[in-house]
């Protein structure tokens, strides 16, 4: 994710209960970006992330958004594993 003005990122979706302080972002050295892996459970993931602590942005990389009943706008990611 890039924000290089931010202080904090982190990633607040399903997979977390929404908290937005439970997966913090590590901003990548001599870069712009912040990033994190995470391990998934296949199905479709609802996400966005959280700068500063209060702003919630979608992800501009995602294919597809979803407005929520909060109004906000998420990400939405499909995780797949395919069989072998």
């Amino acid at each position: 994710f890039d924000a290089p003005a931010a202080r904090s990122v982190a990633v607040a979706g399903d997979f977390n209960r929404w908290d937005a302080d439970a997966t913090l972002l590590t901003r990548e050295r001599g870069s712009r970006g912040w990033s994190v892996t995470l391990a998934l459970r296949d199905g479709e993931h609802r996400y966005a992330f959280v700068v500063d602590g209060t702003r919630w942005v979608p992800d501009p990389r995602a294919e597809r958004t979803a407005r929520g009943e909060n109004g906000r706008i998420y990400s939405l990611l499909n995780v797949s594993r395919a069989a072998n």
